[in-house]
């Protein structure tokens, strides 16, 4: 800016030094307050430097007031010489004069748009540089605290998400795990309503070894801080063909601790290597978490598609809740584990396969009960970027 600013100075420097031609039109200069109302323009662009539009303003003025003198310098040339060689000399040089005015008013614009491109580039780029340190500083701050508590999990949030949503389904001989998804107000009975969320194979077990199940209910041990409670529950839908159940718990007391099921619209992004945590009753035990990863997204087994993951599980995880680690959010329903060898098999922990919960929206979207499943977005930071070494 203050380069232009000298430009113009001395180009209207030159204009003044130009109409004097050597002395020999002095005759015909106005008073020399001319120049210094230019000068004072000039100290006005200095001053009106903050702001663009007085400074296109105060050029345009200075413009118009030299063409406006050179037309009354070419006036009086030709009434005060006229027809003389004399004046034809002068109007010659003051023609000439003209055009290196028109030629230093054309290079002053040029200069002052190209000037002016430049300082509204610089201004530009240092706001987005201001702007996107700013985003940057957000994101880090979000991402430390995200990886302050993944370092530093607080227990009683991990057992009032994972573990306390978690049941016991219990037979004669039979025991497995299920996940409470919906715990409150039936909006057409208004009555309080309780869904636990299993595998198929488990109430079909249940039901097969426990004759008065199918009439009376089978015990469902609900775990409560400091209590347990059992209450009866009977299955309400069932799917073999992706090895999951719906049973509605016989209670009117509205339970406060209720999965938070992954929705819907968010089950495509899951990927292997996410971090999981499978939740269940192992051998009958109160629910116990174990955690691994996603092994595998595609695992056909009689036409359904199953996740693989290999957080370790074992008899009696069956039907119990696959959560992402750092969401929490259910993502699954544990259905079953590998084993290796006949006669007497090898349980394989770390290879089970649970039921995703596209197959679980889809299924229960057809029985009209897609609505219990109770979700909620969490928003989940890449912190990749915090392990990637600088450039």
């Amino acid at each position: 800016m203050k380069r232009t600013l000298l430009e113009v100075f001395c180009g209207l420097a030159a204009l003044v030094l130009m109409v004097s031609f050597h002395h020999q039109i002095a005759r015909l200069e106005t008073r020399q307050t001319d120049v210094g109302a230019l000068e004072r323009k000039v100290e006005q662009v200095a001053a009106a430097a903050g702001d663009t539009r007085e400074l296109q303003q105060i050029r345009q003025q200075i413009l118009a007031q030299t063409e406006a003198r050179m037309a009354t310098l070419e006036a009086q040339f030709k009434n005060a010489t006229a027809g003389s060689n004399r004046a034809q000399a002068l109007e010659q040089e003051l023609q000439q004069a003209r055009r290196e005015v028109e030629t230093f008013r054309s290079q002053m614009a040029t200069d002052f748009e190209r000037q002016k491109a430049l300082v509204d580039a610089y201004i530009h780029e240092t706001r987005t540089k201001e702007e996107d340190a700013a985003s940057k500083l957000s994101e880090t701050q979000v991402a430390i605290a995200t990886l302050a508590s993944q370092l530093y999990r607080d227990p009683t949030e991990l057992t009032h998400t994972m573990l306390l949503p978690t049941v016991q389904l219990n037979g004669d001989d039979t025991v497995g795990s299920g996940t409470i998804v919906f715990s409150g107000e039936n909006p057409k009975s208004h009555a309080v309503e309780t869904y636990v969320l299993t595998a198929h194979h488990v109430v079909r077990n249940i039901l097969a070894d426990t004759p008065k199940a199918a009439q009376d209910g089978f015990d469902v041990t609900i775990y409560m801080p400091g209590e347990k409670l059992v209450v009866k529950g009977r299955m309400v839908a069932s799917q073999p063909k992706i090895d999951a159940a719906l049973v509605r718990l016989v209670t009117d007391r509205k339970l406060p601790f209720v999965a938070n099921v992954l929705p819907r619209n968010e089950c495509g992004q899951v990927k292997v290597w996410d971090p999981v945590c499978a939740v269940g009753c192992p051998l009958g035990n109160d629910p116990v978490p174990s955690n691994g990863e996603v092994s595998s997204l595609h695992n056909e087994l009689n036409g359904a598609n199953y996740w693989m993951i290999n957080a370790p599980t074992y008899f009696g995880n069956s039907g119990g809740g696959i959560y992402l680690g750092d969401t929490r959010q259910l993502i699954g329903v544990f259905s079953k584990i590998y084993t290796h060898g006949k006669g007497a098999p090898v349980v394989v922990p770390h290879m089970g396969l649970c039921t995703p919960m596209e197959s679980i929206y889809e299924w229960l979207a057809t029985e009209k009960l897609d609505h219990l499943l109770q979700s909620s977005t969490v928003s989940r930071i890449d912190l990749s970027h915090l392990a990637t070494p600088p450039r």
